[in-house]
């Protein structure tokens, strides 16, 4: 037990060594990688192991896997701030491959077998792996998990098109919007909660699929739109703070000021 604890402590070391690496006060370097740049590093990295590997030298093999370990790890951190997964899904997945893999380790009901055995059936498993991860359903499930809803939805719209199952192009998906909007309307008019959630779930889902085939990112198209407002909304809060304050006007005198911070910015 106290091994565990020591691997557990080293290991959430690290995933938090690179979290604050990755921070806005972290290492321009670590902060400019990406999915695509991470690719070589792990490539070369992996590489380097191998080598360490036929050297026989294990302190250099032990510093080599930690070298390839720590690009695994920025990579899981490099997804978690996209809202899709972390190492801890990382860990669960494999965990979960490894179990299903070996019935005859950890299935009820375990049976000793020989090495030609094992691998008879490995084949038969991951034939039955590769039948069910082949199924887009279960590709749009294991999206449906990612943290972030809009990097969820996209996957799973983005999986839908593998098939041919989606608009043209962003032009052709817009009307949607616009249906979407127009059923918001009338779910509000019926004043039930439920059926308003509903509507503005596909009211957000028609306006992400138009932002995909756009090639645009939704998440920064968000961002940005926040960023707007708090700029707009600060020059409408000092126009109104130099106007005698917020108290007593009306949101039509508050608009005045709005059209003003559209002007300026």
């Amino acid at each position: 037990m106290k091994d565990n604890e020591r691997i557990t402590n080293e290991y959430l070391r690290l995933i938090n060594i690179m979290r604050t690496l990755r921070s806005p006060n972290g290492c321009s370097w670590d902060k400019k990688q990406t999915m695509e740049t991470m690719g070589k590093h792990i490539s070369g990295e992996a590489n380097e192991v191998v080598e360490a590997l036929n050297s026989g030298d294990m302190l250099h093999i032990k510093e080599e896997l930690g070298d390839l370990l720590m690009t695994i790890v920025m990579t899981a951190q490099i997804a978690d701030e996209k809202g899709t997964f972390d190492m801890a899904d990382v860990a669960h997945d494999i965990c979960e491959k490894l179990i299903f893999r070996h019935p005859h380790v950890f299935g009820e009901n375990k049976e000793a077998i020989n090495p030609e055995q094992v691998m008879e059936l490995w084949g038969k498993i991951k034939e039955k792996e590769k039948t069910e991860k082949g199924r887009l359903t279960n590709k749009m499930l294991e999206a449906e998990a990612f943290k972030s809803a809009i990097a969820s939805i996209v996957k799973i719209q983005s999986i839908a098109s593998e098939v041919g199952f989606d608009w043209k192009n962003s032009l052709e998906a817009f009307p949607k919007i616009k249906e979407e909007a127009d059923e918001v309307e009338d779910a509000l008019k019926c004043n039930s909660k439920e059926k308003v959630e509903e509507e503005i779930g596909d009211l957000l889902f028609a306006t992400l699929n138009v932002a995909r085939l756009a090639g645009v990112d939704a998440e920064k198209c968000l961002r940005n739109a926040g960023n707007k407002f708090v700029t707009r909304f600060d020059t409408v809060e000092k126009l109104a703070l130099a106007d005698g304050g917020f108290e007593g006007k009306t949101l039509e005198q508050l608009d005045v000021y709005w059209n003003e911070a559209k002007k300026l910015a």
